[in-house]
């Protein structure tokens, strides 16, 4: 079985961790109906929202995080280093 089609998967190494990949995990959603959202969680809040400019700024941060990860090749590689290790 291969990877799934509608899966990217991206390593960001601790060495390229920019502090806008700090601030916590965040989901981005987009409905049937292309409605938005952005799920972003804190340590100490959580915040649901479809408001257009809290989605983008949620956007904008995945599309930095992305740049600064690995490849999705690279990353195979980088997780198949890290199994193999003893």
């Amino acid at each position: 079985m291969g990877p799934p089609r509608n899966v990217a998967l991206q390593v960001l190494p601790f060495e390229r961790a920019i502090p806008v990949a700090l601030l916590g995990p965040m989901v981005l959603l987009e409905t049937r109906a292309h409605e938005r959202f952005a799920f972003t969680e804190g340590s100490l809040a959580s915040d649901l929202s479809a408001d257009p400019g809290v989605v983008n700024r949620a956007t904008e941060r995945l599309s930095m995080i992305r740049a600064q990860a690995l490849s999705p090749a690279e990353s195979a590689r980088f997780i198949d280093g890290m199994v193999a290790q003893p």
